[in-house]
């Protein structure tokens, strides 16, 4: 993957520049060969990825939550990623037999409008439909809580890793790659909904992440990154509230590129693609490498 990685950005450079997310907003000469590469969470592999891209002189943005620091936990989202990559097509299995187990209803983890809302989601991806609804049911329905106690179980029990210097990039990690002149970005604190959050949780996660971001730096966050990412993800309440904080921009996901309108009208919903889609975006690449 690393090889497949370098090549696809050795290609890229042959092609297009590249910038930050903030940097490209605030320059007249936005093209449309501007490519802005984004990784989020803070995840431990990106200290190499920053280190492989400062060896090619390409700028990026990584976006960081901060829950891990602020909590010494690792992320619901990620707990369940653990688990289906332990488990894969019996994740949602596991989840049920645990919970007769335990005497835990699924109603008691799922919230009804929360169901109602997203039962579409993932419906697009490649996974098993039982993979699928295991992360609908903790990704989306379930509520904090009780949905952590039993993901901690699950992983216990399957003696899965739960340290979050396991995961994330260390504090001393996240100076690091910013000294390397990369752009670093809020992903929230929890990286839960913010769509599911009210006006005043909203409010503390986007100004608790950039908070600690920029004690921890020494400098201004200026981008944010919607957990999740696609619409469904935040709401009206989230638009108004990232310029009063001081955020200048904010990335989404929506698969199509960013427009000069983009950047005037809805700096607050810039589209990107995910990195899956590479072969799509470039068939050249993929003739010429084969």
């Amino acid at each position: 993957e690393t090889a497949d990685f370098i090549s696809e950005c050795n290609y890229l450079r042959t092609i297009a520049k590249f910038s930050t997310v903030s940097e490209s907003l605030q320059t007249s000469s936005f093209s449309d060969d501007l490519v802005l590469l984004t990784f989020d969470d803070g995840l431990k592999d990106h200290l190499n990825v920053a280190e492989l891209l400062k060896s090619k002189n390409i700028p990026a943005t990584f976006y960081i939550t901060v829950a891990p620091y602020l909590y010494k936990s690792v992320l619901p989202v990620h707990k369940s990623h653990a688990i289906c990559s332990y488990l894969g097509g019996e994740s949602l299995e596991y989840l049920l037999r645990f919970c007769e187990k335990n005497n835990i209803s699924l109603s008691a983890i799922e919230n009804g409008l929360f169901k109602k809302r997203f039962e579409s989601v993932y419906n697009n991806h490649k996974d098993e439909a039982s993979i699928k609804e295991f992360k609908r049911i903790i990704n989306y329905y379930g509520t904090s809580g009780l949905r952590d106690l039993i993901l901690d179980g699950i992983m216990k029990d399957l003696s899965i890793a739960n340290n979050p210097s396991d995961f994330y990039l260390s504090e001393d990690e996240i100076i690091y790659i910013h000294s390397l002149g990369f752009e670093i970005g809020s992903h929230g604190v929890s990286h839960n909904l913010l769509s599911a959050m009210d006006l005043k949780t909203q409010k503390a996660d986007l100004i608790d992440s950039k908070s600690f971001l920029e004690s921890l730096l020494k400098t201004r966050i200026d981008s944010f990154c919607y957990p999740y990412g696609r619409k469904h993800s935040y709401n009206s309440d989230t638009l108004n509230l990232l310029p009063y904080i001081g955020y200048r921009n904010a990335i989404s996901v929506d698969y199509r590129d960013i427009t000069p309108e983009d950047i005037k009208s809805k700096p607050y919903e810039l589209p990107r693609y995910d990195c899956n889609q590479f072969n799509d975006l470039y068939p050249l690449y993929i003739s010429m490498k084969n």
